[in-house]
């Protein structure tokens, strides 16, 4: 999915300038002002809601919703035989419910809403004309909105495309690798995870036609590994430990664009792991 924005490319390179100076000033006193404050830091990884995804997530009686705007901008459009660019600046709120949860000594809490930015890198490699790979890094910060406290978030890795077309369908099969860190004042407080994630997608075509193109219909399967478990809810009796999951779904794609997306592409999948349900809406690539 791409968003269209409305300055030009010489405009959007200034802005871009502007950005990387003033990045290090900035986070610098996010990080000093996360040393200060109480807040969840330690008890979810909220700070890494960016890369759940839309969606609404339930275990144990509590819930998490995420949205995500998966904004990014094209820098050089990657063809079949030269590399590409994308700038990814991906805006994601979040609010955790924590009614009826006995968090011990920790805050008093019910509901946390989160906001994070992570902008990021990806460099499209064109290996062959079906086959893509596309390492990537992200530098931005997650804060709790209720006590006001920021937290650095970190994250690297690389991803890798190959389709297959058959009679205009397409299987699509990737993966991708993960490292993921979250710093705050409190070096006690950092926590990390990796990674590894597998997927499936078949699109096939419809009769519908928007545009000249044929309504896409796509069913998926992705396998979520994580090498070290993703703990929720750490600082509990019963901590949350999720070290695989499963997920299917279905997306339309070739939808009429708008003045906000020029290739939409939306789903809706149902993930599960061990004591978590995810209700998730897709927006784009499925992963």
């Amino acid at each position: 999915m791409r968003f269209i924005h409305p300055f030009t490319n010489r405009e959007f390179a200034l802005r871009l300038l502007l950005y990387l100076l003033f990045l290090p000033g900035c986070c610098g006193n996010l990080y000093a002002e996360a040393s200060k404050l109480e807040s969840t830091a330690g008890l979810t990884n909220f700070a890494f809601a960016s890369y759940l995804g839309t969606g609404l997530y339930t275990s144990a009686g509590q819930r998490v919703f995420v949205i995500q705007l998966p904004l990014d901008y094209t820098i050089i459009q990657k063809t079949d035989t030269r590399p590409g660019w994308l700038l990814k600046l991906p805006i994601t709120f979040g609010l955790l419910n924590f009614k009826g949860l006995d968090l011990g000594n920790l805050p008093n809490i019910n509901n946390v809403a989160t906001l994070t930015f992570l902008p990021g890198i990806e460099y499209q490699y064109p290996i062959t004309p079906k086959w893509t790979l596309i390492p990537f890094a992200d530098y931005g910060f997650a804060r709790d909105l209720n006590n006001k406290t920021n937290i650095l978030v970190m994250g690297t890795g690389v991803k890798n495309y190959i389709k297959f077309n058959h009679r205009g369908n397409t299987l699509t099969l990737g993966n991708e690798l993960l490292f993921a860190r979250e710093r705050t004042g409190n070096s006690n407080l950092d926590a990390s995870y990796s990674l590894f994630e597998t997927g499936l997608d078949y699109r096939v075509k419809t009769r519908f036609i928007f545009g000249g193109k044929a309504l896409m219909l796509g069913f998926y399967y992705i396998n979520y590994y994580y090498p070290t478990d993703l703990i929720f809810l750490k600082q509990t009796e019963n901590p949350i430990r999720i070290g695989r999951e499963n997920e299917v779904g279905f997306t339309f794609s070739n939808l009429p664009g708008s003045f906000l997306f020029e290739k939409p592409q939306f789903g809706f999948g149902v993930r599960i792991g061990n004591g978590i349900m995810v209700y998730r809406l897709v927006f784009g690539m499925p992963f």
